[in-house]
């Protein structure tokens, strides 16, 4: 993407944001946590040899990104982090490396996608943005899960995005309308799904539901400031009711489940 490094900022801000929702409030640093014997690095892993090497913009912004992410979670061991071209629009958490790969093509989808709600390049940069640290964040919790043995009774896919629309919801305004436009790319994808494609098979749910269920979350961690989200166009009634409850268990369930391994 031609404007990568921009949207990597955006994502440092939030690695940074996501570090003081995770540590407890009001505590002081603590001692290195016994079972951190890892770090996110940034590049490709031992296992993939001959890989071109990261632009160093690209490099350097990424390892803002691991140093955030270092700062507060434990790994029992490394996790790469990097960005290439995969022939299809992607991001994944794969457990062999271990890394965590966020594709160019996905990107180039994004923007593809909020060009059809907006003509202004920076608002459409902003939603990029938005949906690219939404996905990061969803491709960490699959490696937590992974490197930590969590247990997730649902949908793992769905458990995932309730952790990263909860970094994401950090009380600011800005994590808020960060939380919506990344909502927002899965209402567009789902215009774009033929019925053929809803495959009911799939370990995702299907655009459309993640949506609503991204929504629901946002509107539950503030019901009062959020009421304008309840309407034809946002959430009904009938679901809005009980967002609040599922905003409070995702929270609650995915903190406590971190907390062994936070290190602050």
């Amino acid at each position: 993407m031609k404007k990568l490094p921009a949207y990597l900022l955006t994502v440092i801000a939030f690695a940074v944001s996501a570090s003081a929702t995770l540590a407890q409030p009001g505590t002081v640093a603590k001692p290195k946590n016994a079972l951190d014997k890892g770090d996110f690095k940034v590049g490709f892993p031992p296992n993939e040899k001959g890989k071109r090497a990261m632009p160093a913009d690209e490099k350097a912004a990424f390892q803002q990104i691991a140093d955030s992410l270092n700062g507060v979670i434990a790994l029992p061991r490394d996790v790469y982090l990097n960005i290439d071209t995969c022939g299809e629009a992607n991001a994944f958490y794969d457990g062999n490396g271990p890394q965590i790969k966020i594709c160019y093509e996905l990107l180039e989808q994004y923007e593809t996608e909020f060009k059809t709600i907006s003509k202004e390049p920076k608002e459409i940069d902003d939603m990029v943005e938005d949906t690219l640290v939404q996905t990061l964040f969803h491709e960490l919790g699959h490696c937590l899960i992974d490197q930590w043995d969590l247990p997730a009774t649902g949908r793992e896919e769905d458990a995932v995005d309730q952790l990263a629309t909860v970094l994401l919801l950090d009380g600011s305004a800005s994590g808020q309308k960060s939380a919506v436009n990344a909502a927002l790319e899965f209402a567009i994808a789902s215009s774009n799904e033929e019925k053929g494609d809803m495959l009911f098979w799939d370990e995702h749910s299907f655009s459309k539901t993640r949506f609503y269920d991204m929504l629901c979350l946002v509107y539950g961690s503030n019901p009062t400031k959020n009421a304008f989200m309840i309407g034809e166009d946002g959430l009904p009634k009938e679901r809005a009711v009980r967002c609040p409850a599922e905003y409070k268990k995702a929270d609650h369930a995915w903190m406590k489940l971190l907390q062994p391994y936070i290190l602050q």
